[in-house]
């Protein structure tokens, strides 16, 4: 039984702490600052998950009260300690800074930063130019870096950053990287250039990066090893432009371990014809579990899979695949083929026999967007594709089969 005095909480710490858990993966944080008010012994336990992940911004739509990132440098001059419990950071400014946040000058065991700038389009193709960042910005980053032991990196809208900023996270494991341009050059005066690589375990290049990434890709350490080291590999994600399948193939080819894929883009810039299959190592064919595909369809006589059934025919029979995750999406008032062949042509590939025995979930969705064409004609054609065109996959006891219709109106 749980009792509580004046002299403090009569509880088992592991207890208090179990049920403090629960309240952070409920993300609750009103109940977690009311426990931290219980006792003396909750303080401590309650402020490690209230603190953990600070979300921090100096932006312009703070005009009539003070920004986030003022009003935990406050807290933290009240109390300092506080610092030591965070571990996320999350720093998302409005373009144009007009100054830092000296707040990340106090934290110094934080594990995941989030830093970058945006307005109210979260992927919105303006940048903020590195050169133009206010100094004391860059001075806090910078330092901000170095006392932290960051495993967990993403970056948004930047153009020209240094490259050698990369260079000083050797223990870095997570990366992704939104809308960014690198500035391809080994010589600044704020860092000396390390020896280390980035092992990465988990990689994320989304919207316009490709050129950022052949960079990354193509630059060696001091030690002519690469930046980047890929042969731990196991989860990748990649949104396509501009016929970007060569990133793929360079990073996909170094890892041993690969467990999940993830690729989007639009078509014809996304195709998986020879790019997927002959670039995967023994290593990866024994991990791969998952692959998601989600192709933006324009072409009314395209392949809905992007020729992803022709890499799958490639691996079967020497593969460990367990899901599938397809997500189709037509273009605003564009049409996609209804041809059969080409729709049943995945249930031909993953209904061979022996093919792929691991396979247990296979999810397919078809999206249109519609502003002003009518849509009834296709979705009946899909409907009666979605019924007909599967009978492998619906037979199948052993996978779970989906196939749904969006609508969506824009």
């Amino acid at each position: 039984m749980m009792t509580f005095s004046a002299t403090g909480c009569r509880v088992p710490l592991d207890v208090a702490e179990v049920i403090v858990q629960e309240l952070a993966n409920d993300k609750d944080m009103a109940s977690l600052k009311a426990c931290s008010l219980v006792c003396r012994e909750f303080v401590g336990i309650c402020r490690h998950h209230i603190f953990y992940d600070i979300q921090l911004a100096d932006s312009s739509k703070y005009l009539n009260r003070t920004p986030p990132a003022r009003r935990f440098k406050k807290l933290l001059d009240r109390n300092p300690s506080i610092a030591g419990y965070v571990r996320s950071v999350d720093y998302v400014n409005g373009f144009h800074p007009k100054r830092g946040p000296p707040v990340l000058m106090h934290l110094n065991r934080v594990r995941s930063f989030k830093f970058g700038f945006t307005d109210h389009d979260f992927y919105g193709r303006d940048r903020q130019d590195w050169g133009r960042i206010p100094s004391p910005l860059r001075s806090s980053f910078f330092s901000f870096i170095q006392s932290n032991n960051i495993v967990k990196l993403h970056l948004l809208s930047i153009s020209r950053l240094p490259i050698t900023i990369f260079m000083h996270f050797p223990r870095l494991t997570t990366l992704t990287l939104c809308n960014i341009s690198v500035l391809d050059s080994l010589h600044t005066p704020d860092f000396q250039t390390p020896e280390t690589s980035m092992k990465l375990v988990v990689l994320r290049v989304l919207e316009d990066c490709l050129g950022a990434m052949r960079t990354l890709l193509a630059v060696r350490n001091s030690a002519n090893k690469p930046l980047l080291d890929l042969k731990g590999l196991e989860e990748f994600t990649i949104v396509v432009e501009n016929y970007g399948m060569d990133v793929i193939e360079r990073v996909i080819a170094p890892s041993e371990k690969l467990r999940s894929l993830g690729l989007s883009g639009l078509s014809p810039d996304i195709d998986c014809r020879g790019h997927i299959a002959q670039n995967l190592s023994v290593g990866s064919l024994r991990t791969l579990k998952k692959i998601r595909l989600s192709p933006m369809l324009e072409e009314v006589q395209g392949d809905p899979y992007v020729h992803l059934t022709g890499e799958l025919k490639d691996i079967a029979g020497k593969n460990v695949l367990e899901e599938l995750i397809l997500r189709i999406q037509i273009e605003t008032d564009h049409m996609c083929t209804t041809e059969a062949s080409k729709w049943s042509e995945l249930d031909r590939v993953l209904s061979q026999p022996r093919a792929f025995p691991f396979l247990r979930r296979v999810e397919m969705s078809v999206t249109t967007y519609q502003c002003a064409r009518d849509y009834t004609e296709l979705h009946d054609k899909l409907e009666d594709i979605g019924r007909n065109l599967f009978p492998g996959l619906r037979s199948n006891k052993s996978v779970e089969f989906s196939f749904e219709i969006i609508d969506e109106c824009v």
